[in-house]
């Protein structure tokens, strides 16, 4: 117990501790804030200073996606505004080195006077521990502090019923375009929460074309000040999407490099991240053969799988599941009634179009750049905002099928991506009733629009 003790009281970290952290992992000093830290300042705020819950948070999301510095960034917030000045760091890797367990912690904590008034714990990549969802809930219940955990999508995998109604889970994604310009250029988006939120609104809730065109009116100006002062930001948009987009290798240029490198983090999700989370025969090597099919053609038609890759439907279905939870695929049910979502063929893009580049570049010497990864990278920011209840693909028998649906009020929107679609076909053509059309073109400059359909440039969406 003496050990243990001893452990808790070193991982006390002060604001020197927690810089020292911030600029190992951050070696650029106007490396900008990512959005989701608005909210987790918030939430400590409004814990620590009038005792409002969530209590516990988890931050979950992609291996590389910036996690840990969130941890920090939090705590330098926590510290610097006096909130909170008793903050405890554990990586739990480390801890099961040293054959403690987050249970056995508890224990310690348990009869230790300086806990038993309110502290902060921060427990990072908690799922390597295997008992970490009962053991934190056991935590939770028996001491007041505020907890923040990390994990590589595994909260989501373990969470229970009981710790669910505890924790409040936070999606890291990857990369906007925008926290990419920050950490690149140095460049900011002016009033950026308030563009953002503005561009939404134009985009997903405008009453109709009209309006669509005179919320638009208002942005331009501010879109094109911003671009204007990015230089190169056509060749920067590239390097975003293709390999860019996950935090951690933002610093590698060398294309062939964080391909290798993206290749090992997917393969790490399914070979470590899974299997400690899933107990049941789970077969990881089936994972990565159907990442590679859907990295080819994202259709999923369970009987060609099954057939190709010699398993079950069912056993398709079941990794698919997985891998959804694990994010690594955002994957789309189609659009129309309960039955037509439960019988039809879904569709699966990839959380990070850098993945589906990686598997790509394990069946071609030299990769070349699909249009899937444009709507890989639509679909990671579409995601963001709606769930399969609003965000569905078109699959009617009859008529077109435009990319993407959302069914705001009172008519869907619908969507068509591509890299220099110009023709409205797609949409016109469709069978689906909708209050405006969006083309997103990933070669235009400017907006152009054709009778209720926007044809508007990727680099514009991109700054939502």
């Amino acid at each position: 117990m003496r050990k243990i003790k001893e452990i808790i009281k070193n991982s006390k970290v002060t604001l020197s501790d927690i810089e020292r952290n911030l600029n190992n992992l951050l070696e650029e000093k106007h490396f900008q804030p990512r959005a989701d830290l608005k909210i987790l300042k918030e939430i400590s705020k409004e814990l620590l200073t009038k005792k409002i819950y969530p209590r516990m948070l988890g931050l979950s999301g992609l291996r590389g996606t910036g996690k840990t510095t969130l941890l920090w960034q939090t705590a330098k917030y926590i510290y610097e505004n006096n909130f909170n000045n008793d903050i405890y760091f554990f990586n739990v890797e480390e801890l099961i080195k040293e054959n403690v367990d987050i249970f056995i912690l508890h224990k310690a904590i348990k009869n230790m006077p300086e806990f038993e008034k309110r502290t902060v714990l921060l427990f990072d990549e908690v799922h390597e521990d295997d008992g970490w969802s009962k053991s934190i809930k056991i935590l939770y219940d028996s001491n007041k502090a505020f907890i923040i955990c990390t994990g590589s999508s595994a909260l989501l995998l373990q969470t229970t019923a009981d710790l669910a109604t505890r924790m409040h889970i936070l999606h890291t994604y990857p990369l906007q375009f925008t926290e990419y310009v920050t950490i690149i250029k140095n460049k900011q988006l002016n009033n950026e929460p308030e563009i953002k939120d503005a561009l939404k609104g134009a985009l997903f809730f405008a009453k109709n074309i009209d309006d669509f065109k005179d919320r638009m009116t208002k942005l331009i100006p501010v879109i094109k000040e911003f671009y204007n002062s990015v230089e190169n930001h056509d060749d920067l948009i590239l390097k975003y999407i293709t390999i860019h987009n996950i935090t951690r290798f933002t610093k590698i240029n060398n294309p062939k490099v964080v391909i290798k490198e993206t290749e090992k983090l997917f393969k790490s999700v399914i070979t470590e991240d899974i299997p400690k989370i899933i107990r049941k025969n789970y077969r990881y090597k089936n994972s990565e053969k159907l990442l590679l099919r859907l990295a080819i053609s994202d259709e999923i038609n369970l009987h060609s799988l099954s057939q190709v890759l010699g398993i079950s439907t069912d056993e398709i279905n079941e990794n698919l599941d997985i891998l959804e939870d694990a994010e690594l695929l955002n994957i789309l049910l189609p659009f129309g009634g309960y039955d037509t979502k439960i019988n039809k063929n879904k569709k699966a893009f990839f959380m990070s179009p850098s993945v589906r580049l990686a598997l790509l570049s394990q069946v071609s010497e030299r990769p070349e750049f699909t249009p899937k990864l444009y709507e890989d990278i639509v679909v990671m920011y579409l995601r963001r905002f709606f769930s399969n209840a609003v965000l569905s693909f078109s699959s009617q028998k009859k008529g077109k099928n435009p990319d993407f649906i959302i069914e705001t009020l009172p008519d869907q929107i619908i969507i068509e991506v591509g890299t220099n679609k110009k023709s409205v076909k797609q949409i016109t053509e469709s069978n689906i009733k909708y209050r405006y059309g969006i083309i997103i073109n990933a070669e235009a400059d400017d907006i152009q629009y054709e009778k209720d359909i926007a044809i508007m440039p990727l680099k514009w969406f991109l700054l939502l």
